[in-house]
Formats: C-alpha cells, structure tokens, sequence
C-alpha cells in the first residue's frame, strides 16, 4: 500500500475530535512533561532549570510528532494517537520560541564579531538553522498551504524537519557532551542530565525515520 493511502487509512481509525481539543491536550501533556522536567533538573542542581526544561520539553513534543508516523507504520496500537501529530508539533514549537526568548541575549551574540573570535559558534549556528527550518513547517502546518503548495512539496517541507532534529542533536551534543564524558568517567554516580536522555530520544527518532523510509523503499522494488 502507498504511504499516502496507509496514511489516510491510519488518520480513519481515529475517534472524531475538535483541533480545540487536541490542542488543550497536548498542551495539558507538555506542561506536566516540563513539571517533570523541571523538578528533575531543580534536583539535579543544574543551573537554569526553566530554560533547560522549556527547551527539553519542546525536543520531546517535536520529536514526538516526528516518532509518530514511524510507530504507527510499525505497530498498529498507536495508529489512534496520530491525529495528535502537527499539535505535538506547534506546541512543541510555541515551547522552543519560549526558549529562544529566555536565551535571547545569547541569540543576539550571534551578530556579535566578538563572539565568533572568543567562543565556539556553532551551537548557536545549528540551533539558528533549525530554528528557521520549524517555522517553515509551521508556517505551513495548515489545509491551506497544503492545497496552495499540493501534496508532495508540502510533505517534502515538512520533512526537512528531521535535518533540523540533527541539528538540534548536534546543538545539544556540542554544548554538553564534555559533562557527558564527565559523568561517565566518575563512574555514573549521579542520575543522568536530561541532556543526555534528550539525546538519546533524538538518536531514536532518527533512527526510527530511517527505518521507515527503508521499509517503504524495499516495498517499492
């Protein structure tokens, strides 16, 4: 079966619910994600709990929405759960500006020629570009731009949004990846930094698109 009419078929088995309320319940779901969070990271005794656990929360609603398509292909018992695919990802979204906004002074030393001579940029950099990327999709995350762009260029635009998942991925593993070494070198004492989980979510939702696109591939031969 096509993916557009597997698709179709899956987004049927469905019970019918208002965009409303599909909005309120993720947006219910990602605020007890960042209570958790956010309690999860206050115990750790990170610095800046609040912006690290907007920022998480917002990875996990993204990626989530992204995940979806890869489980319900391979296990039918999310099929239901699909319809929650673009709210997972503008909430996602409405948490990763909440970010940018809590980081803006860091933002704004990207147009800073000190800040390229004394620092490394590139986190910046990968989570600029990514950033651009999601609001593209969200731009056109509606019917109209759906019908306006047809089909297969709108599908292929939101698709870009797994390169961004990368360099989010990338963003995440440049800035914390030394703490990561560390922990692992102190033998593990602690709980592991959200961070590190975080990323290990990212690597599966990775993984689990590249095992879809290899499924249908093989189909097509």
């Amino acid at each position: 079966m096509p993916y557009e009419q597997w698709h179709a078929t899956v987004v049927k088995k469905a019970a019918p619910v208002s965009e409303a309320t599909l909005y309120w319940r993720v947006l219910f779901f990602g605020l007890v994600l960042f209570g958790l969070f956010y309690a999860y990271t206050v115990w750790m005794g990170i610095p800046s709990a609040l912006n690290k656990a907007v920022a998480d929360t917002s990875i996990i609603l993204i990626g989530l929405s992204m995940l979806l398509s890869s489980l319900c292909y391979f296990w039918n018992f999310v099929d239901t759960k699909i319809i929650y695919r673009k709210h997972l990802g503008l909430i996602g979204y409405a948490f990763g500006l909440v970010h940018i906004g809590l980081s803006f002074s860091m933002f704004l030393r990207l147009f800073s020629a000190e800040a390229w001579l004394e620092n490394p940029i590139w986190p910046a950099i990968t989570a600029f570009v990514a950033t651009v990327i999601f609001t593209i999709m969200a731009l056109v995350s509606n019917t109209f731009s759906a019908k306006m762009l047809g089909g297969k260029v709108w599908r292929a635009i939101l698709r870009t949004g797994y390169v961004a998942i990368a360099l989010i991925w990338l963003h995440v593993y440049l800035l914390k990846s030394a703490r990561w070494l560390t922990w692992w070198a102190d033998g593990m004492q602690r709980p592991p930094s959200l961070s590190l989980l975080v990323t290990i979510f990212m690597t599966l939702v990775i993984l689990m698109r590249i095992a879809l696109w290899w499924s249908l591939r093989r189909k097509k031969v």
